[in-house]
């Protein structure tokens, strides 16, 4: 009976602990998104790589993330490794 209990207590612990988990990963993410929620005009980016950015409905830098840039039309390797730099400066590590 009392190997019965530890094991279901174990058991529920897990569970706990995989549900913490869970949540503090999903809160680490929406810190993140919180500290790059700022519009892109604060990179300083020349206007073509903005007017290229807009035109694809990028207006926050949280957007930029996570995001393949080389599938932006207009953005060649040249804009791409400025716009690279800039984030690399804004976000921090």
């Amino acid at each position: 009976m009392v190997k019965d209990n530890e094991k279901i207590m174990r058991k529920e612990m897990n569970k706990i602990q995989k549900n913490l988990f869970k949540q503090l990963d999903n809160y680490k993410r929406f810190i993140r998104q919180c500290e790059l929620d700022a519009p892109i005009e604060i990179l300083c980016l020349p206007k073509d790589i903005l007017t290229i950015l807009r035109k694809n409905s990028l207006s926050r830098i949280f957007q930029l993330t996570d995001l393949d840039l080389t599938k932006i039309k207009g953005l060649g390797a040249v804009r791409i490794s400025i716009l690279q730099a800039k984030l690399n400066d804004f976000i921090p590590i």
